[in-house]
């Protein structure tokens, strides 16, 4: 099953893309908790990770740490999946680890989804790596939903 799930996820390029949504599960680890409170990743376009920051300020000085923040994202991830940062400003809000929310709103999902996710995520044994997926399920759910 395992298998039959990294082959769908490099079929449908979604494999890097899964790499990609890493990005927000290391963040906080990565920059530290004073840097997090002020700046989150906003986005990941072909490679290209943009962070919203909470003023001018932290844009500036967040320039200055750029190229650690890129190879320290990069270190984690285990591979070069981001090229370049950019900053820009916008409303920095932490997502809570504890609960499963986007946007700020919970997320209720029905038991039959839970138990369709749960069932797609059984085969990963990377802890970092289904939660990944998962948020990706929630975020997918959210969008059909819409």
């Amino acid at each position: 099953m395992h298998v039959a799930l990294t082959e769908a996820l490099r079929r449908l390029n979604l494999e890097a893309r899964m790499r990609g949504y890493a990005v927000w599960g290391i963040w906080d680890d990565v920059v530290g908790d004073m840097v997090a409170k002020q700046a989150q990743p906003s986005f990941l376009r072909r490679g290209v990770l943009f962070v919203k920051c909470s003023s001018p300020a932290w844009i500036q000085q967040l320039q200055f740490m750029k190229m650690m923040i890129l190879k320290g994202l990069n270190h984690r991830l285990g591979r070069e999946v981001i090229k370049e940062i950019r900053f820009q400003i916008g409303e920095v809000s932490r997502p809570s680890k504890d609960d499963q929310s986007e946007n700020g709103q919970k997320v209720f999902l029905d038991e039959r989804t839970k138990e369709q996710m749960e069932e797609v995520l059984r085969p990963l044994k990377d802890p970092e790596m289904r939660e990944i997926v998962r948020r990706v399920l929630i975020r997918e759910t959210l969008l059909k939903r819409v």
